[in-house]
């Protein structure tokens, strides 16, 4: 909770590290800053950079590293480890199985469960006083106001996001968004939630402002750098998550008339090509800062087997995670996603191993493109997509006047996937479908924990998957116990834990 800035901010050396969002150029050279102070730090545009480096580091598919602020070893928010804010938003929901973690599985957990270590989400609010710190530091200095109201834009983006993951799991939280309170060891109270998602709303609204940071990066080296893009896409997540329907709709139509993004020909496509015209937002991958998701999926006696027509060879991997069968079932017959999913496969030994036959969920491997044996690959891992756009718009229209406007936008989405367009379904009977519906489009990309929230059904599943503990305190995650024993009082828990 000392979130003191004037830490030893270290940069990783390693060019291919930073690939995670920019191309390699003299710009990325490594840098160490014992203290950022005015005389010495953001007096050049590569100044920017660097300190913007730290803000990106958060968002990465490898493991982890050690914050340098306080030296404890975190995963990354992005990652295959069970306890990130990705595998945490699918493996407590009805997609994707995994029993590595008991508490996890069978909703358990307490404030003590995840500490330490453990509390890689919750440690991100760390992140959030440093990218004030950056902000601060940007609006100080003397360079050029287009080049700074860019930076400005990127570094508010970043700080909104992180706001956005810690409120999604915790709620409103004791963030320092206030430059003069930096060096403050004071331990403050968790905001309002009206001031903290304030905060958030306006720091996007900032951004999505300024006319320095760019539309879109589709298709360039620059691809994995926040545009106004993910902007607004982190704005309908969050108006979304508030139920804020109009300003859901008015921010998703932003996006599709812009003219920026369009579906993919085939679903397949959307995830085998870099920077496509339907992602908003990938985390970048490449052989220093690789994707592990890959590995979590294939049994220990795989050898080959078949996503749609793409045939995928390689060893056995570590069976963590699997789409359950009732999952899986949902989709329609003929539904082209299904193309990215294994449902059987011939064993080392030449036998076929199916749901009937020690297959305990498909695979659901999304990512069609692997070659060769892993454990690694060097695959973008999509976070935010046109689809996902078209889909909440659908929603938000059906939530204020009922579904007649809103098939124009889920049939988009139905078309690709070769399965039938809706039609003459009530305001009821749409909301129903449209989560069964962003299951299949989305899933394993980490949606699916919100969505179900959304529609008052997490905890519903959670009691129909057998855990008999789940409660309506599950529905956010509570404080590390030491942050509560360390506040004193100042630092509320969560409800009834």
């Amino acid at each position: 909770m000392k979130n003191k800035l004037k830490n030893k901010l270290v940069l990783v050396s390693l060019c291919s590290f930073f690939m995670l969002f920019i191309s390699c150029e003299d710009e990325l050279e490594s840098k160490v800053f014992s203290e950022l102070t005015a005389e010495n730090f953001f007096e050049t545009e590569k100044d920017f950079n660097a300190a913007l480096v730290a803000l990106y580091s958060s968002f990465s598919t490898d493991w982890g590293t050690e914050d340098p602020g306080v030296g404890i070893w975190y995963t990354y928010l992005y990652n295959a480890n069970n306890r990130t804010y990705l595998m945490r938003s699918e493996l407590t929901t009805d997609e994707l199985w995994n029993d590595w973690d008991a508490d996890l599985l069978n909703f358990t957990w307490g404030p003590a469960t995840y500490s330490g270590t453990g509390a890689s989400t919750y440690s991100r609010i760390r992140y959030v006083a440093r990218a004030t710190d950056v902000i601060d530091k940007i609006e100080k200095s003397s360079v050029d106001e287009l080049i700074k109201n860019r930076y400005l834009a990127e570094a508010k983006t970043l700080r909104a996001w992180l706001m956005y993951i810690l409120y999604d799991f915790f709620g409103p939280l004791n963030v320092k968004v206030d430059p003069k309170t930096l060096s403050d060891r004071a331990i403050t109270p968790r905001l309002s939630d009206e001031d903290y998602v304030g905060i958030i709303e306006q720091d996007l609204l900032d951004a999505i402002n300024t006319d320095g940071l760019p539309e879109a990066y589709n298709g360039t080296g620059n691809w994995g750098r926040v545009s106004k893009g993910l902007s607004r896409m982190v704005l309908l997540k969050l108006y979304m998550h508030k139920k804020e329907w109009a300003k859901a709709e008015a921010i998703g139509k932003s996006i599709i008339n812009s003219g920026l993004y369009s579906l993919t020909e085939k679903y397949e496509d959307v995830f085998t090509n870099s920077g496509n015209n339907e992602l908003i937002y990938s985390i970048v991958s490449n052989d220093a800062v690789p994707n592990w998701y890959m590995q979590h999926l294939f049994p220990g006696n795989f050898a080959k087997g078949f996503a749609g027509k793409t045939s995928i060879e390689r060893g056995g991997g570590w069976y963590g995670f699997s789409m359950p069968w009732e999952f899986y079932d949902k989709f329609e017959s003929g539904d082209l996603r299904t193309n990215t999913i294994i449902s059987e496969f011939t064993s080392g030994g030449g036998a076929l191993v199916d749901r009937d036959n020690g297959l305990r969920g498909a695979i659901p491997l999304k990512y069609t493109n692997i070659v060769g044996e892993g454990p690694s690959y060097s695959i973008d891992w999509v976070i935010y997509r046109y689809s996902d756009v078209l889909l909440s718009v659908a929603e938000a229209i059906n939530e204020q006047r009922g579904p007649s406007d809103a098939y124009l936008y889920v049939n988009e989405v139905r078309d690709r996937a070769d399965v039938d367009a809706w039609s003459g379904l009530t305001q009821d009977e749409f909301r129903e479908a449209i989560l069964d519906e962003r299951g299949r489009e989305l899933f394993a990309e980490g949606h699916r924990r919100q969505d179900l929230i959304r529609h008052g059904k997490f905890i519903e599943k959670a009691k129909e998957r057998g855990a008999t503990s789940a409660d309506s305190k599950h529905i956010l995650f509570p404080i590390p116990s030491e942050v509560i024993i360390e506040g004193k009082g100042v630092i509320n828990q969560n409800p009834d834990y």
